[in-house]
């Protein structure tokens, strides 16, 4: 029964975190030009696949 209320709350971990990101991504978007967050993405790639 304990790994069932793990997972629960895992979930709504999870659902709470998209939620706030999908908020704040918007929020990003409006206030920074399309060629910046182009670059910024590019880098955030480039950093992950050199940390993998």
């Amino acid at each position: 029964m304990q790994s069932t209320h793990n997972g629960t709350h895992l979930v709504i971990f999870i659902v709470t975190g998209a939620i706030i990101a999908a908020q704040l991504g918007s929020h990003v978007a409006h206030c920074i030009s399309q060629y910046n967050l182009e670059r910024g993405l590019g880098v955030l790639f480039i950093l992950v696949a050199a940390l993998t």
